[in-house]
């Protein structure tokens, strides 16, 4: 006959198992193994509670710290992947021991799973999901209760971009850490030094470099409310898009779409050559723009400079073309002028100016004549017959076209040409 008091705690653990589907332990058996590692673990995680935050009374301090080993930039969202290893580091005063007493072990390895471990995630605004659970990562446990966890994990924040000066651009990032449910009297954060985080920093991106990244600690009111606060790490990171063919690229463009337009005003009104080229000119600049739609993403509230200034750039090629045609009518009238208009057209062509940058284009015998003729107040229409007088007229137009388009342009390539400010 079995004895009763064997039977009992079979019993009790029978029901317990079907009641509840686990196994309590409530007294460790005696440890008669001579492996020392087992020993220990056995000292250390019979009545462990991996839910019991360690201090209970008060904070306890977590050194926290990453060191940022890759990047991915996604310029349409205006998100960065920072694929990080963190490094935590708290005390737990129920996991030390004597390491005389279990053959000098100073140290051991368990799993994040089987600890507690801190729910440190990221507060800063992202478009992927947030893990409450630290990954799955073997930590080391010192005797003297100092545990130590080097998880990998991503942070994907929303960044602040500036397109101003696109293709040149600057990212402002910011990751803010804390702990989800416990506030500033159950955990203490501190951050490690973030010089040696840039360091050590493996940096392959080809396009973006980590130019600056400095770090803060505040306490703010938790999401929780009713007077409870939080620890707040907030990590501040620049990057500066690397110097590439696309900057030369469409610094090239903006030179191009200057010259042709410019090239379009110089050429006789009457040739073939220019309307080709007027046309030729409007066409590329919608390419451009539209090129320029497709690469930049459709966010921010600052316009590139670049797209302003192939907007300002197509609405001088479409006047230059439209001009082209004017005076292409204007060159075939065969009707007299107003008197004004050949007034107008002849004080021009007897000023000094006029003679400088007129004087080789106009039909060489009324530019000899208007120089013999320098002080007489001849009307234009006695030199010649007044059908020319249109001719003189849209020359003069065309001329003062190009003057005061070429001003323009050089205001808009001071003022909008893509240039590289963010270099210090």
């Amino acid at each position: 006959m079995l004895n009763m008091k064997n039977i009992f705690p079979v019993l009790f653990l029978i029901i317990n198992v079907s009641l509840h589907g686990q196994v309590i332990c409530f007294i460790c058996k005696e440890v008669t193994s001579t492996s020392a590692l087992h020993r220990l673990k056995q000292y250390l995680f019979c009545d462990y509670d991996r839910d019991i935050i360690p201090e209970e009374k008060n904070a306890t301090k977590i050194d926290f710290g990453l060191s940022i080993q890759h990047y991915n930039v996604d310029e349409y969202s205006h998100t960065v992947d920072f694929h990080v290893l963190l490094k935590l580091m708290w005390k737990q005063n129920h996991l030390t021991w004597k390491s005389s007493e279990f053959d000098s072990i100073n140290s051991i390895r368990v799993k994040s799973y089987e600890i507690w471990v801190p729910d440190i995630v990221m507060h800063s605004v992202t478009s992927v999901g947030i893990d409450f659970e630290m990954p799955p990562v073997e930590c080391i446990v010192f005797n003297s209760g100092t545990v130590l966890c080097v998880p990998f994990t991503t942070y994907t924040p929303v960044c602040e971009f500036d397109h101003t000066w696109w293709p040149y651009g600057i990212l402002n990032c910011t990751i803010h850490i804390a702990s989800w449910s416990h506030g500033s009297n159950e955990i203490k954060l501190n951050s490690l030094d973030t010089e040696q985080i840039l360091d050590d920093m493996y940096n392959n991106n080809t396009e973006w470099e980590i130019v600056h990244m400095s770090h803060s600690e505040r306490t703010i009111d938790s999401k929780f409310g009713s007077g409870f606060t939080s620890d707040l790490l907030s990590y501040n990171i620049l990057l500066r898009r690397h110097y590439s063919m696309n900057s030369t690229t469409y610094v090239t463009l903006t030179i191009v779409l200057m010259t042709m337009t410019l090239m379009t005003l110089w050429l006789e009104p009457s040739s073939t050559e220019r309307m080709i080229i007027a046309n030729l000119n409007f066409i590329l600049h919608l390419f451009c723009l539209l090129d320029v739609q497709w690469r930049i993403p459709f966010n921010g509230i600052q316009i590139p400079n670049l797209m302003v200034f192939y907007e300002k750039s197509l609405a001088l090629a479409a006047f230059s073309l439209m001009l082209t045609s004017i005076l292409r009518y204007l060159q075939e009238l065969h009707v007299d002028a107003p008197t004004w208009i050949s007034s107008v057209t002849e004080s021009v062509l007897k000023s000094k100016v006029g003679q400088v940058f007129l004087i080789t284009i106009l039909d060489s015998k009324v530019s000899a004549r208007i120089e013999m003729n320098e002080d007489d107040n001849t009307s234009l229409v006695s030199l010649d017959r007044k059908q020319y007088t249109w001719r003189y007229t849209s020359v003069l137009i065309g001329w003062s076209a190009f003057l005061c388009i070429s001003f323009v342009y050089i205001i808009m390539l001071i003022i909008f040409i893509p240039r590289n400010i963010y270099e210090s």
